[in-house]
């Protein structure tokens, strides 16, 4: 799995270089957007969704339960 990450990441990589016109120097930068947008894609994928959380019902004080009685 790891080896499949780092060859997409490259292959990435080499996109955003050849997009921004094949600069020198920038190999870095260029591998760590690469990796940040293969985990934002793969974190979407892989996220389980969460369940909305319960409303929380707010509990009446005594004395507001004797006046309604």
């Amino acid at each position: 799995m790891e080896v499949d990450r780092n060859e997409q990441i490259r292959k990435l990589a080499y996109r955003i270089w050849q997009e921004e016109g094949y600069p020198h120097g920038y190999e870095v930068q260029h591998w760590l957007k690469a990796e940040a947008m293969w985990l934002e894609e793969h974190r979407a994928k892989s996220a389980p969704k969460q369940p909305k959380a319960a409303k929380k019902t707010k509990r009446k004080k005594a004395s507001e339960v004797s006046r309604e009685l």
